[in-house]
């Protein structure tokens, strides 16, 4: 019974002695201890997704694609990205096409040889016109990224090879069978294995590298 009552009297008086002493009461210590573990539970803010600019609204745009999203802003950035410089290497791929079609190979007597010829040029050209920006700017933080620059340049080309072929047959389908002028049946092919390449370096080119 009298431990009762010291008890009590402790519990009623600890406030005051912890103010006296400076000192946390032993309700306050364990609230403390309590908040601080559940602060120690809350997780941290997530890295963002994307690479970030240098110009703050574009940042806070990705901020907002990436809630959005459910973080696939990295992705949609990416996606863009390959596309501007795809575009441009579409580009290439079509002046390049139109000046071996129309000029070099104008003489060519036979149009599948002249058809050939000029795909294979405009197509080596255009690869190496989307490898060196994309490997730079769109795929440098994948962690295919880290292998030798040679050895993702082969990589490149290889996806790229089974998109020029697809392109090719696309291409001449529409150019020998529907009767496309070759220039636009060109333009349309590049258009559809845009998406397939984009793909395909993701799967393959800039994959995981794996360790002995």
């Amino acid at each position: 019974m009298n431990n009762f009552v010291v008890q009590k009297d402790v519990d009623e008086f600890s406030p005051v002695l912890a103010d006296l002493d400076g000192q946390p009461s032993l309700h306050s210590t364990s609230r403390g201890v309590s908040d601080s573990s559940s602060a120690t539970l809350t997780p941290a803010n997530s890295l963002p997704s994307y690479q970030p600019y240098s110009w703050g609204l574009l940042n806070q745009i990705l901020d907002i694609v990436d809630q959005k999203t459910n973080g696939r802003a990295g992705w949609i950035q990416r996606f863009v990205s390959y596309l501007f410089f795809g575009g441009l290497a579409a580009l290439v791929n079509l002046a390049v096409f139109y000046v071996m079609f129309y000029h070099a190979f104008a003489r060519t007597n036979s149009m599948m040889l002249r058809d050939t010829l000029s795909y294979i040029v405009a197509a080596e050209l255009s690869i190496l016109a989307n490898f060196i920006p994309n490997d730079h700017f769109t795929f440098n933080k994948l962690p295919g990224a880290s292998r030798p620059w040679i050895q993702r340049c082969l990589r490149f080309h290889l996806t790229a090879g089974v998109g020029t072929g697809l392109t090719f047959l696309i291409q001449f389908v529409l150019s020998t069978l529907v009767h496309t002028e070759p220039v636009f049946a060109e333009a349309i092919a590049t258009l559809i294995v845009l998406i397939y390449n984009f793909s395909f370096h993701h799967i393959f080119t800039y994959r995981h590298v794996k360790h002995a």
